[in-house]
């Protein structure tokens, strides 16, 4: 089946393809290549490889706690997996048969974030105790230590080609971090309620969602000088009890919500302009995750399924 680039003028044409079940979600992630579709949750990590639907073809058992968060690295070659049971694994990928390379201590509590860096040596993660750590890929070594929020680090995201590091917390503060001076860090933004996912832009732009139920648009890039976009571009009101995920069709154009309400909702992403609402989930919408290609959007939820949706030409 077909599908069309999503983008704001086929919204409303937007339809479900097909689902899985996999028990409690928390995360999607697709690979780089658009191939895979790994799932996180209460049991583990389920891996989708070249097709969707049935049984996954790859069942990640590694931690002894709810996974929270995965990413994979640039080239798809890696999938970094971060659990409750406070470490981080790495899984190696190899002809669509992932295997465990390595397992990463350091944090104390809760590993409930993570980022990769757009070169793929490094990776980031958030903590329970309101830190970020930063690691090499190659060495597993921990090389830096970010502390500033006051607490749990509950999304991250590169962005300007790996120039900041932005993170959120349940402190409710967008902060930024620089790699080009030893990631010093300053609050860029925030809202009223604990931020539960941040999603930088293809324009250049970051999206916060939040349980305070709002959605609200940064202007924050490389160019700007430090303490620029305090004030958010524009906020509205998206989910009424709250809004878990985000994701951006691939000209930035398209804004996906996934909320407390059980909903999907589409926005026009320059003027938060309400395109389309799906309601097709019975539980909390969790995970949103766009695929590279542009044509399919994944979404996870806690009625414990896994949906996708496009729309076909």
């Amino acid at each position: 089946m077909q599908t069309a680039l999503l983008r704001p003028s086929n919204a409303t044409r937007i339809r479900p393809l097909g689902n899985v079940s996999f028990g409690w979600i928390s995360q999607l992630r697709w690979s780089p290549s658009g191939d895979m579709l790994a799932i996180a949750g209460g049991v583990g990590v389920a891996v989708y490889c070249g097709g969707f639907g049935g049984a996954a073809d790859v069942h990640l058992r590694g931690h002894s706690a709810p996974v929270k968060d995965i990413a994979f690295n640039p080239d798809g070659q890696l999938l970094a997996s971060g659990s409750a049971d406070t470490h981080i694994k790495l899984w190696t990928i190899a002809e669509q048969s992932p295997t465990e390379s390595a397992t990463l201590a350091g944090h104390p509590d809760v590993v409930a974030a993570l980022a990769w860096h757009p070169d793929g040596g490094s990776f980031a993660s958030g903590g329970g105790d309101g830190t970020i750590r930063l690691w090499d890929a190659a060495s597993g070594e921990l090389t830096s230590l970010l502390a500033g929020h006051s607490d749990e680090v509950t999304t991250l995201a590169f962005a300007a080609g790996g120039r900041w590091l932005f993170s959120g917390s349940r402190d409710g503060s967008i902060r930024r971090w620089d790699a080009r001076a030893n990631y010093a860090s300053d609050i860029v933004g925030g809202h009223e309620g604990w931020l539960r996912e941040i999603a930088p832009s293809p324009a250049g732009r970051l999206a916060s969602a939040s349980k305070d139920g709002r959605i609200r648009l940064w202007e924050i890039d490389a160019r700007f000088p430090k303490g620029v976009g305090k004030q958010p571009l524009r906020s509205w009101q998206a989910h009424g009890a709250g809004v878990d995920a985000l994701a951006f069709s691939l000209d930035g154009a398209l804004l996906v919500s996934g909320g407390r309400d059980n909903c999907l909702r589409f926005w026009e992403a320059e003027t938060g302009r309400e395109l389309a609402a799906r309601a097709e989930h019975q539980r909390p919408v969790l995970a949103l995750a766009m695929h590279p290609a542009g044509g399919l959007l994944a979404s996870g939820s806690g009625d414990n399924r896994v949906i996708l949706w496009g729309a076909t030409l």
